[in-house]
């Protein structure tokens, strides 16, 4: 078996970085959706129907949600940092208990 230690602060620090990172990058594709349809707002027309309906089914869900997109897979590896983070500190308690227990 190999040896296995996290440093809990460390951990705690990541996973609080990792969801600033996926709520940046949610605001950040906001902002580009913003950006592009405010930049296609003078166009008329089929082609500009088109290209928005293609931005919104392609590509807004993508770049801005924090359920489904890019900002969700940055937050899902902070959750499972967490989860594990909190398994770790869980087992170390058990242990120590254990041992204060006499191995009972």
């Amino acid at each position: 078996m190999a040896d296995c230690r996290i440093i809990n602060e460390k951990m705690k620090a990541t996973v609080t970085a990792l969801n600033t990172l996926a709520q940046q990058y949610a605001t950040a594709g906001a902002d580009f959706d913003a950006a592009f349809m405010n930049s296609i707002s003078s166009m008329e027309g089929e082609a500009k129907d088109a290209l928005v309906e293609f931005f919104n089914s392609k590509y807004k869900e993508f770049i801005t949600s924090m359920e489904a997109g890019i900002p969700a897979m940055i937050k899902g590896m902070a959750d499972l940092l967490e989860a594990n983070r909190d398994n770790f500190e869980k087992v170390d308690t058990q242990i120590a208990q254990s041992i204060r227990d006499g191995g009972k």
